[in-house]
């Protein structure tokens, strides 16, 4: 509780008689401004650490928060690019597959124009051969 000036000029008094009025202005002057009661006691610092404490856990806990939900929106991002790459190798294949199968009709293709050539060459000597 504060002093009031009543009691302050009391204890004043006090000392003045006890030690004299220089011992007694010391110590009054020594008394902090607004009372000791002002002065922040050990359990008040004590008191101070834990709620300090308690508002960077709810801090970090909220930031944590933050972070899952971040990253789970990445993963569901790089869920969606895997699901494009998956598609973009299904049409690689059919590429390769329809490359596969022309090439596979380019060479019966050729063979077949080969044939005809051969065919129509050996015709066209047979038919020069017995004309002649």
């Amino acid at each position: 509780m504060a002093l009031t000036e009543q009691q302050r000029t009391d204890i004043y008094n006090s000392l003045a008689d006890t030690i004299g009025q220089q011992g007694a202005e010391f110590l009054m002057v020594q008394q902090p401004p607004g009372g000791w009661e002002q002065l922040a006691t050990k359990r008040d610092l004590a008191d101070l650490e834990t709620k300090t404490h308690a508002k960077i856990d709810v801090g970090f806990a909220e930031l944590k928060e933050q972070i899952a939900m971040q990253f789970a929106e990445i993963q569901k991002q790089f869920a969606a690019i895997d699901t494009r790459f998956a598609a973009i190798d299904t049409r690689f294949a059919a590429i390769d597959t329809r490359f596969a199968e022309l090439t596979a009709k380019r060479s019966r293709d050729v063979w077949a124009f080969a044939v005809a050539i051969a065919v129509m060459t050996v015709s066209i000597c047979g038919s020069v051969f017995l004309a002649a």
